[in-house]
């Protein structure tokens, strides 16, 4: 039996969410990665120098890509653009914050700011903290389902 994405329960796209933004950072520096790693031009084994006699009649392999390296290369282009929709989304969602507060806690969240750091900046109590992070993780959630984002992601993964 399969489970529609719109029949996720709230509480799976809630822990979703949470590993989104505790990954948020990981997900930057894999991005950067992975564009060095897609947008290096490989030039094989090509050879600088003439060959001559025996050596030039040898058969040599195809300088170009083997499919398992095409494989390879698709499977981390559409991680790549996974992670660049998501990126993409948590960033436009602090528009849907209310006030300077929640928005300093959840770019303190992105940035990967521990709850008794964030706590200890805004001078509040980490209680206070928590229902104001669940506050925003109610938001964001509520924003995934209606803008249907994790359909957008799965045809993306496809």
């Amino acid at each position: 039996m399969t489970i529609a994405i719109n029949d996720l329960p709230e509480q799976m796209i809630k822990w979703q969410v949470e590993e989104w933004i505790r990954d948020y950072n990981f997900m930057l520096k894999e991005i950067a990665r992975l564009n060095r790693i897609l947008n290096t031009p490989e030039f094989g084994q090509q050879k600088l120098t003439a060959t001559y006699g025996d050596e030039a009649a040898i058969p040599k392999g195809s300088n170009g890509i083997s499919q398992a390296e095409l494989k390879q290369l698709d499977r981390r282009e559409k991680r790549l653009y996974k992670y660049l929709a998501i990126v993409e989304y948590l960033d436009k969602v602090i528009d849907e914050l209310e006030g300077d507060k929640q928005k300093v806690i959840y770019d303190c969240m992105l940035e990967g700011v521990s709850y008794t750091q964030i706590a200890e900046h805004l001078d509040c109590s980490r209680d206070t903290l928590r229902k104001v992070k669940e506050d925003i993780i109610v938001k964001v959630v509520r924003k995934v389902q209606k803008d249907r984002f994790l359909q957008e992601l799965k045809s993306i993964s496809k």
